[in-house]
């Protein structure tokens, strides 16, 4: 008998996105993403079962077939995951790409020494917390066979660098993100994905949005997204305080006017999660970059507030 953890993703991302899977098909060869951690496909039979057992966290359907999945055989400690090796690969494969693979079908099973099913437990994870949600305009949602191997670099760089992130703006910038693909409804995941930028670029409470403005850019045209410029970088630092001071975004006189702003708020989201994706990425796999982004007043300078007088001078 073994004990094997598994998180599976469905086949579900796939729907009317065949001509992109065509281009770009989703991984078919197994990989060890970390020690002891496949990304790989599993047996049919069983990834039906765990999706039926797992049926009570999200909607699926009967058709829906496993993609591939996290497979951990021998894991340790007595429930799902324990040391969240499995959890920590998911949350840093959607820094590699945005994709649909969320906790909705995880389980702990047993197998026998022909890997027939003997018994199957769900994992404890709460349920609200189970989906992704790729952001409106990620046209392709699995994880490639190169994106593999772009994940498994990522966790050797991820865990040489915990120590170093700790007290650092992009430490908490990961963890920000890593909550943001779990997060469905458009203006909390903006909020979200905005505080994350930045705190990563902000000092000094003063002249924040001038901040921001500089910072955002130069960090945009590093990781190869120069669109994002200047101007880019004020409208979403207004966005991002329509947001913290609770605008009503979405409050519109028409039905068109609404479909615009909701357009509005989707791109927005979707530019905010590209860019911090690439930032983040690069800067988990270039410590110097990482550096650079902690000595923000260094590298990218922002004047400071100009001298102010007293009052009207008397002449002489």
């Amino acid at each position: 008998m073994a004990i094997v953890d598994v998180l599976l993703i469905s086949n579900a991302a796939l729907q009317y996105r065949h001509s992109i899977a065509e281009r770009e098909p989703p991984l078919t060869k197994a990989l060890e993403v970390s020690p002891g951690i496949y990304l790989a496909g599993v047996k049919e039979d069983i990834a039906r079962a765990v999706f039926h057992l797992c049926g009570f966290r999200v909607p699926y359907s009967v058709d829906d077939t496993v993609l591939y999945g996290f497979v951990r055989y021998k894991p340790p400690g007595g429930k799902w995951d324990e040391d969240q090796a499995i959890s920590k690969a998911l949350y840093l494969s959607h820094f590699v790409h945005a994709h649909e693979g969320g906790f909705e079908f995880t389980a702990r099973l047993e197998v026998d020494e022909r890997d027939r099913l003997v018994d199957l437990k769900p994992a404890d994870i709460v349920p609200s917390y189970a989906r992704a949600y790729p952001c409106v305009g990620a046209e392709r949602r699995w994880l490639t066979q190169a994106e593999g191997e772009e994940l498994k670099a990522l966790i050797v760089a991820y865990d040489a660098a915990r120590d170093y992130l700790k007290d650092k703006r992009v430490g908490m910038a990961v963890s920000l993100f890593s909550d943001s693909a779990f997060v469905f409804h458009g203006r909390p995941r903006v909020a979200l994905l905005a505080a994350a930028l930045e705190g990563m670029v902000s000092t000094s409470p003063e002249r924040a949005l001038k901040q921001f403005s500089i910072r955002v850019p130069a960090l945009a045209g590093e990781v190869g997204l120069p669109q994002f410029n200047k101007a880019w970088a004020e409208r979403m630092y207004k966005l991002r305080s329509k947001l913290a001071h609770g605008a009503p975004l979405l409050q519109a006189v028409d039905e068109e006017d609404f479909r615009r702003r909701t357009d509005e708020l989707q791109t927005a989201m979707y530019e905010l999660d590209e860019l911090l994706r690439r930032v983040l990425k690069r800067a988990l796999l270039d410590r110097s970059f990482a550096q650079r982004i902690h000595d923000a007043d260094t590298h990218w300078p922002v004047a400071g507030k100009a001298v102010q007088h007293a009052g009207p001078q008397t002449p002489p």
